[in-house]
């Protein structure tokens, strides 16, 4: 079986590379291809690792135009010349709608796995990917009545960060608050919030005088940049990889950007207080876009404010520092967000997630031979 693949970020790499090991358990003879990153790059054939580029938000892509456009004739070539058996497309709607609509010409069934949240913004594109794509698979549980509503074909398998994560971590016995500094994974996302969460950090030492940082970062190169390019307190904070969930796990809180490090924190059950600045324009032109109340996953599941939320110009380090330590330093405070992490997190599937959704993308594609 021919498989074309689709990521354009960092979490849609690393979705693309579990999603493709299970299949290849499946079907070790596959042969996949398509867009990803250099995770993806070790399991596929990657013709561009547009992933590791992470081109995101309103103005960004356009800058990128040329490349993408270049991605969409070669995709375009390999449907029309490779006739494979199905695309999977994730997450990335700007760039993969199209090459949605390009399988669509050449009759390949598309699955959309990590769909769009088409519940925050742009809600008109479900019509969009009702037209060309043959199944969605989503990965929050109310995004299925979402999809299924507008008449697509959709599966909740639960959320892959289920089989990702162990759950069964237990904090180590420490004398020390272990403080947790996610600033993103991307280069833009580094740069408007690492200085606002290492200045909030010193405000909290000052609090705290046992106080640790924890720094999970992406890559080597992500490190290297960071020790570049920002001042950090000595023998304070240390530097993880991003995915070693047992340093994590040791986390008292965090403080993340919104995005995929607060599902992953709401798995390992670490409190947090969540940031989001972007460009003037991006903002100005989200603010008039987003439809709902919260942007941290984890709030959006409760429904609640289950862990603050400073987005912008309110994302300054005296009050980040202080809703830190308001959760750290009233123990009912903290012990009730760790309650509700933990009714969040089970709402999330049961464990076997990728594994099903493999099995449910290949019986799409199937139908196909």
């Amino acid at each position: 079986m021919k498989i074309f693949v689709s990521a354009g970020d960092h979490s849609g790499d690393l979705h693309g590379t579990n999603i493709i090991r299970e299949i290849k358990k499946i079907l070790p003879d596959a042969y996949i291809t398509g867009f990803g990153g250099s995770l993806m790059a070790d399991h596929s054939v990657i013709l561009d690792k547009i992933a590791d580029a992470s081109i995101i938000g309103f103005w960004e892509p356009v800058k990128n135009i040329p490349r993408l456009y270049k991605n969409l004739k070669t995709a375009s070539n390999f449907f029309k010349n490779e006739n494979p058996d199905g695309v999977i497309l994730i997450d990335y709607y700007g760039f993969n709608i199209h090459l949605a609509k390009e399988a669509k010409k050449s009759g390949i069934p598309v699955v959309y796995y990590v769909c769009p949240q088409v519940w925050a913004t742009r809600r008109n594109r479900v019509k969009e990917i009702k037209k060309f794509v043959k199944k969605a698979v989503v990965i929050f549980p109310f995004e299925k009545e979402i999809y299924e509503r507008e008449g697509i074909d959709c599966d909740f398998f639960g959320h892959p960060f289920v089989d990702i994560i162990p759950v069964s971590y237990k904090k180590a016995s420490s004398d020390r608050f272990k403080i947790g500094i996610m600033p993103g994974s991307r280069v833009q996302e580094i740069d408007k919030h690492l200085t606002p969460f290492l200045n909030a950090f010193s405000l909290i030492s000052k609090k705290i005088n046992n106080a640790a940082g924890i720094l999970p970062v992406f890559s080597q190169e992500t490190k290297n940049y960071i020790m570049k390019n920002f001042f950090l307190p000595p023998d304070k904070i240390k530097f993880i990889k991003h995915d070693d969930y047992a340093a994590r796990s040791e986390m008292d809180i965090a403080m993340t950007s919104s995005g995929t490090a607060t599902v992953e924190n709401t798995i390992l059950g670490i409190p947090m207080v969540i940031g989001y600045k972007t460009s003037f324009l991006t903002y100005f032109i989200a603010k008039h876009l987003i439809k709902i109340k919260h942007i941290g996953m984890v709030n959006i599941l409760s429904g609640d404010t289950v862990c603050p939320e400073l987005i912008q110009n309110d994302l300054e380090p005296a009050k980040i520092a202080a809703a830190c330590l308001k959760i750290l330093q009233n123990k009912q405070i903290y012990d009730d967000t760790v309650r509700k992490l933990e009714n969040i997190s089970s709402g999330l599937g049961k464990p076997g997630v990728i594994g099903r959704a493999a099995s449910g993308i290949l019986e799409v594609f199937s139908k196909n031979v």
